[in-house]
């Protein structure tokens, strides 16, 4: 197999479907089938350090932060759209911010070796709330970076809406050949279809991707994909906010939120010692062992302040949620749970230590977002008895386990 082969093969493991194999002794972290090459030099000097503060993991990190990778193709090299469109692809973008960037990459396989054109979608919250999609991603950017590779639309022709629709259940990263054997018949007879994604064990033969593939899904999740700048903008100034701290602009997110806590996500798998999530005593212990300061900077993604903090905020002094950190004009523009989740989101991948509490899509799609940036420091809360941060280090990070590493080259 050649490197190409080796990354296509790699990408068959949907990096949003290991919620059923994130926890590996202590650790939630994810298992992978296939190592993929060194395509990337991250920076490695987290693995050397015991207790730390976040002063210490900035001055070891900060060459490379925020630095965005560079894909390992781009549009000039991705094969261009040749012939004229042969009929519309529609799909929606469902649940929270974490499942956007596996749907809006299938959408575009689809199209893409369907000969199709896409469509803009909707965008349906968890609560059922609903947005179009340039209320909260940058149409514009993602219709410039799409020109050529495939042709999209805001949304479809008069002719094409009296035409009848098929709904389609597409396997994430599906391979040319599964397309072209079970969705490109139905295409043929219905120019006209509806992807609904969704993920299929790791074991599926069918999900396979190719080498061909991968590009396209690489571009379509970290290239063409972004907020919009009204958006952003939120995102910027509350970042601003919390790097305003004590400790010279540095902040932790943690993604807890209470209602999660006690759901069957967050049981034990049976055998001792293993977790798939980690309650607020259990994160504060777990920091505090590794020596973190009092009046370390934190955000967490609980939608506001209340008891369920109270064992946080005995130990740490700056604890920060969405209804302390953002303006009221902020709060009132900006209300709806989607449009809360998507700050989360962003904020937990910007900041400069991201601590999960629970497995699951959100974690694996930050990750990624922060491999993609050169932020490598991921905790991840567990029962070693270590004070070293290595051992603690997200597995995505320091076995280079994730498969946004087969995206990137330096």
């Amino acid at each position: 197999m050649d490197v190409r082969q080796i990354m296509g093969a790699f990408l068959t493991f949907s990096m949003f479907v290991m919620l059923g194999n994130m926890i590996k002794r202590d650790h939630f972290d994810g298992d992978v089938l296939l190592d993929v090459p060194m395509v990337a030099n991250v920076e490695q000097d987290f693995v050397k350090m015991s207790k730390h503060s976040l002063l210490q993991l900035h001055n070891k990190a900060s060459k490379t932060n925020g630095q965005r990778l560079k894909l390992c193709w781009n549009n000039s090299l991705l094969e261009k759209v040749k012939e004229p469109s042969k009929g519309f692809v529609t799909f929606s973008l469902t649940n929270g911010p974490e499942y956007h960037v596996s749907q809006i990459a299938n959408a575009v396989l689809v199209a893409k070796h369907l000969g199709a054109t896409l469509v803009l979608p909707e965008i349906i919250g968890n609560q059922g709330e609903k947005r179009s999609f340039e209320e909260i991603y940058d149409v514009e950017k993602f219709m410039k970076s799409m020109n050529g590779l495939i042709q999209v639309e805001r949304r479809k022709n008069p002719e094409s809406s009296t035409q009848k629709s098929v709904t389609i259940k597409v396997p994430y990263n599906a391979n040319r050949n599964y397309i072209k054997t079970n969705i490109k018949p139905l295409f043929q007879t219905t120019p006209n279809v509806r992807v609904v994604t969704y993920f299929p064990s790791s074991t599926a033969r069918e999900g396979k991707v190719d080498a061909n593939m991968n590009p396209y899904s690489c571009w379509a999740m970290f290239e063409a994909l972004h907020l919009k700048p009204e958006l952003q903008h939120v995102v910027d100034s509350i970042v601003s906010r919390l790097r305003g701290g004590e400790l010279k602009g540095e902040f932790m997110a943690i993604d807890f939120k209470s209602e999660k806590m006690g759901s069957s996500v967050c049981r034990g798998e049976g055998n001792e010692g293993t977790k798939s999530c980690y309650n607020i005593v259990e994160i504060t212990k777990f920091l505090r062992k590794i020596g973190y300061e009092k009046n370390t900077t934190i955000y967490v993604t609980q939608p506001r302040s209340g008891h369920e903090l109270d064992v946080l905020k005995d130990s740490y002094t700056n604890i920060y949620t969405k209804e302390e950190v953002m303006e009221e004009a902020e709060k009132q523009k900006f209300s709806s749970r989607l449009e809360r989740e998507i700050i989360d989101f962003h904020l937990c991948s910007v900041s400069d230590v991201f601590v999960p509490a629970v497995s699951g899509l959100f974690y694996a799609n930050v990750v990624g977002n922060r491999i993609a940036t050169s932020n490598p420091e991921v905790l991840v809360p567990s029962q070693i008895e270590s004070t070293m941060a290595r051992y603690h280090m997200s597995s995505y990070i320091s076995k280079r386990s994730h498969p946004a590493y087969a995206c990137f080259c330096q």
